[in-house]
């Protein structure tokens, strides 16, 4: 979300914005000249004389004496546009900030004019950290017509500068949704800026649950819209982080990760594996086999790694085959932690059809966790390959560990792709 510089906006208003007030050869042009009043037009014929031979000094002495005798608004239009003339011989910022506002406050300009005038204003006024000038005139370029593309950045910047996080997310969120509505792609850089924007945020400690979620519903878009490996580990990072998650909820991230195939690093396997090997030996197993075959994971010599390794190859088997045991004492158990469980050790296993009738009993059980349960229910069919039903599980998750289930839709909906090269 690029902001542009004061010089690039000064470009793109160009030479429309300066009509000549003593000679021009529109009709039009005459007729808007002769509404200034006889001392304003006189001095602004001079200087604009002056500016076109060159002549810097004498342009700005007449300039001056125009705006002294500026008795209403079209003085206020001409001496505005003379005023730019200068500036685009001379490239005086603060006169470009001058004559900007003096166009802008004389409401002469026409409307796609105006709109441009509002846009350069804010700019400037960003670029002197005037923030709440800048959001004054950019919210009135918005409501003026000018291309969202323009203003929304650059409303989002000057909030987010004023320390205004939260409101500069609100802004985005609500760019990005007129853009789809009207089925128009959103940058990519406009997710990017708006998570940053929420992940960096020192606010008032009152708004940062709000923060926290606004970054959220981006970043399931950012991946939606751009599903890069470096995009899913960066947003659930960051998730994780914003929302303090309990190992079980980690654990439940890890699962999602190595599904979509974005576990990232030596790191990323060895929290894994050391978050399940004690319970779910098999699984902590392959996840350490995995990420050793990717050349990621040393399994060799001393390391937190191999010990781990050691310790769940020689618990494996056993674990399995008391399968069958822990399946029948959890269905006849009225709590429902033992289903779960078991469905869990079954998942680890590739036994998914067990782990979802298993799953299934435990919804039945009093205390259940529905949420937890569906969300666990869903990674199994989402890895039997029955996307249909994993998207039904998601679909009723509920409580703390729904955006986990949004985040395995997502990953369904838009499989990940290989990271991008760099340009």
């Amino acid at each position: 979300m690029r902001i542009v510089s004061t010089m690039a906006m000064a470009l793109a208003l160009g030479g429309a914005l300066v009509a000549a007030p003593g000679y021009a050869a529109k009709k039009e042009d005459k007729a808007a000249a002769s509404k200034a009043t006889p001392a304003v037009h006189k001095a602004a014929f001079e200087a604009q004389k002056a500016a076109e031979a060159g002549d810097i000094p004498t342009a700005l002495t007449n300039y001056n004496a125009a705006k002294a005798a500026i008795a209403n608004d079209d003085d206020k239009f001409m001496v505005g546009q003379i005023g730019y003339a200068i500036y685009q011989k001379n490239k005086d910022e603060a006169l470009q900030g001058e004559a900007i506002d003096l166009m802008v406050s004389s409401g002469k300009a026409p409307a796609e004019t105006q709109a441009k005038l509002l846009v350069a204003q804010g700019q400037i006024a960003y670029n002197k950290r005037d923030y709440a000038k800048a959001l004054t005139a950019l919210q009135a370029a918005q409501a003026a017509g000018a291309p969202d593309a323009d203003v929304i950045p650059m409303i989002v910047e000057a909030n987010a500068a004023s320390g205004q996080t939260l409101q500069a997310l609100k802004v985005l969120d609500a760019g990005i949704t007129k853009l789809r509505a009207a089925n128009q792609p959103v940058p990519i850089e406009w997710f990017q800026r708006g998570i940053a924007i929420g992940y960096r945020a020192k606010a008032n400690p009152a708004d940062i649950p709000a923060i926290n979620n606004a970054t959220l519903e981006i970043s399931k878009q950012w991946v939606a819209a751009d599903p890069q490996k470096k995009n899913w580990s960066a947003a659930l990072q960051i998730y994780q982080e914003q929302f303090k998650l309990d190992n079980d909820a980690r654990i439940d991230v890890f699962r999602l990760m190595r599904a979509a195939g974005v576990l990232s690093g030596d790191a990323d396997y060895r929290e894994y594996a050391d978050l399940v090997y004690l319970r779910f030996p098999n699984e902590a197993m392959q996840v350490l086999q995995e990420g050793n075959s990717k050349g990621i994971v040393n399994l060799t010599g001393k390391s937190d790694a191999s010990d781990v390794m050691g310790i769940v190859k020689g618990k494996v088997a056993a674990d399995k085959a008391s399968l069958p045991t822990t399946d029948k004492s959890a269905r006849a158990s009225a709590s429902p932690k033992g289903a779960i469980s078991t469905a869990d050790a079954y998942v680890g296993y590739g036994q998914y059809q067990q782990a979802v009738d298993l799953y299934k009993v435990a919804l039945t059980k009093s205390g259940v966790d529905a949420g937890l349960v569906n969300l666990h229910m869903g990674w199994a069919l989402a890895l039997a390959g029955d996307t249909a039903g994993a998207k039904a599980a998601f679909a009723a998750v509920t409580g703390p560990r729904k955006p986990i289930a949004d985040f395995w839709v997502i990953h369904l909906d838009h499989p990940t792709t290989a990271n991008a090269a760099a340009s």
